[in-house]
């Protein structure tokens, strides 16, 4: 649809400004925009997604200790 390509080129100016550490990007594309009863499999999607990036993740620890 035309947000999700709106969606896009705003995601790709922000990142190529100021790169992330890490991406998480689950798959949601089952999920659509107002399908709130459907908030348990985003979610469970969510989940998965930081289980897979946790090594990732843990690697980023340091740079947030103080």
């Amino acid at each position: 649809s035309s947000i999700n390509i709106m969606q896009d080129r705003i995601t790709r100016s922000r990142m190529a400004g100021d790169p992330p550490d890490v991406i998480l990007a689950p798959r949601m594309s089952k999920l659509g925009l107002m399908e709130f009863d459907e908030a348990e499999m985003g979610i469970n999607e969510g989940l998965r997604e930081v289980k897979r990036m946790r090594p990732a993740l843990e690697q980023l620890l340091p740079k947030l200790e103080p």
